[in-house]
């Protein structure tokens, strides 16, 4: 008929009606419903424990639950174990890769192929990979070993090994480490390319910036339901988006830290300088860094990030280094001597790693003050304990006495840096201080790095792009 469109409905992919699921007595789902067609790339949003995580894990099969009751529907089929469900799953996480010896080829087909079968028959095993590749039309080089691929090329050989496998959800849980945002395009590109007609994609990233170029749709999700399902061009700004994950009490505090200026101080004492740093490409690099100034290191490499990260907190010693701290030099890698020159770091930000677990919060804040600075500081510092465990914990539960390993991720992100805020550090060294964070999470850790610097420390950030730091930053210093 003339002027009749072509068109085809889209296929069902993963259906859940009217889901109800308790995880360890205070983390729940309920009455979560939501229908995903083939060829989708919806984008999970909440705040940490908003139940998002939580869905995930019980689509992965991690969550130990019996789902005969669940009502989790795949190809229309509902699932009777969480086994049955699995199988249609696939993740594609930065942890893939961390056995790296294995070529394209070998990866890919680890699944169909047990040790002895894939080592016998490795070249049919090539050619049957790089056949499917271009039958795919993507040209690909599958002899090669994970560890020589570029960061876009492992997450394209995981999305056809999720193809090939067949793979009827992959969940997407990166946060694209080391990878531009043109890489990260190109990645989504690819990523819809491949689903189209087979696959749902769901992506689960603490990076907005991901979660905006990967999804087509959002499914906003708050205290264990769903809030707001649309497209992803319906959400204007942030503001508009914390209208959906922000309760009315974590909005204010939220405005309270975002609204709080870095201010410009006209003294600009050199407090750390660093001579003869090695840089990835055999350069030697000398850096200053003054009072109050905020200096993010750009670096994709994520081995080179780490390696600088230990080296200008101190932790690794370093080639030729010279390090000095206030007027004073140290040995580079000396770290007690870091420490007594009141440079200090933080590596993982959010994890019970970068807290005394089995301490209550209050004692974690007091720690770094016993013995290190006067007691006059000492007792002014500690009038502020009760202060900020009421302003920034957002957990209405929050006891000054819970032990910090019972913290959720933004209490142990606001106990981390309100510790050293205490200890009043002359230098602060932080590795991708925004890796776990949610949006509420971004805002914590913003603010305190302004309070640092408006106290006058130098606050050194190791990250791979420019997200969430363009506004805080006095200095952006590329290394690639």
């Amino acid at each position: 008929m003339k002027g009749a469109v072509d068109w085809k409905m889209k296929k069902e992919i993963l259906r859940i009606n009217s889901l109800n699921y308790t995880y360890a007595g205070n983390r729940k789902l309920e009455n979560i419903s939501m229908c995903i067609l083939e060829g989708e790339s919806v984008g999970f949003l909440g705040l940490t424990y908003s139940g998002k995580d939580l869905l995930v894990r019980l689509l992965c099969g991690e969550a130990e639950a019996d789902i005969r009751g669940l009502n989790i529907y795949v190809d229309g089929a509902r699932m009777s174990d969480q086994e049955e469900l699995a199988r249609y799953v696939y993740r594609i996480a930065a942890s893939n890769y961390k056995i790296d010896d294995w070529t394209v080829a070998e990866y890919i087909g680890l699944v169909d192929s047990g040790w002895f079968q894939m080592l016998w028959n490795r070249r049919r095993l090539e050619e049957e990979t790089d056949a499917y590749f271009k039958e795919l039309g993507i040209p690909f080089d599958v002899a090669r070993k994970l560890k020589e691929l570029t960061e876009l090329e492992k997450r394209i050989a995981d999305m056809v090994k999720a193809r090939r496998h067949g793979a009827r959800i992959v969940i997407v849980e990166d946060e694209f480490e080391g990878m531009r945002p043109e890489s990260i395009g190109e990645f989504a590109r690819i990523m819809k390319r491949l689903a189209r007609e087979s696959m749902a994609v769901i992506v689960n990233s603490h990076s907005d910036m991901v979660l905006s170029m990967l999804s087509d749709k959002y499914i906003i999700m708050k205290k264990g339901r769903i809030v707001k399902k649309c497209r992803t061009d319906y959400i204007q700004g942030s503001r508009h988006l914390e209208k959906f994950l922000l309760g009315g009490t974590i909005k204010s505090k939220k405005q309270d830290m975002d609204s709080y200026a870095l201010e410009q101080s006209e003294e600009k004492k050199t407090v750390y300088r660093v001579r003869g740093l090695e840089l990835k490409d055999g350069r030697k690099g000398d850096f200053n860094f003054s009072r109050g100034e905020v200096v993010t290191f750009l670096v994709l490499d994520g081995r080179e990030k780490e390696r600088l990260f230990l080296v200008l907190s101190g932790r690794q010693p370093g080639r030729d280094i010279y390090c000095n701290i206030d007027s004073r030099e140290y040995a580079s890698g000396d770290f007690s001597g870091f420490v007594r020159g009141k440079v200090v770091s933080v590596m993982h930000m959010g994890s019970k790693e970068e807290v005394f677990t089995h301490m209550s919060a209050g004692q974690n804040l007091l720690l770094p003050s016993l013995g290190k600075i006067s007691s006059v500081e000492y007792i002014a510092s500690s009038g502020r304990i009760s202060k900020m465990l009421k302003h920034n914990m957002d957990s209405d539960a929050m006891m000054p006495d819970m032990e910090a390993g019972d913290l959720e991720i933004n209490d142990l992100i606001s106990i981390t840096l309100e510790r050293w805020y205490i200890y009043n550090p002359k230098v602060l060294v932080l590795f991708e201080p925004f890796a776990q964070c949610d949006v509420y999470g971004v805002s914590i850790v913003k603010s305190y790095i302004k309070k640092f610097a408006n106290r006058g420390t130098a606050v050194i950030i190791l990250k791979s792009r420019e997200e969430y730091v363009e506004d805080i930053s006095d200095k952006i210093i590329s290394l690639d």
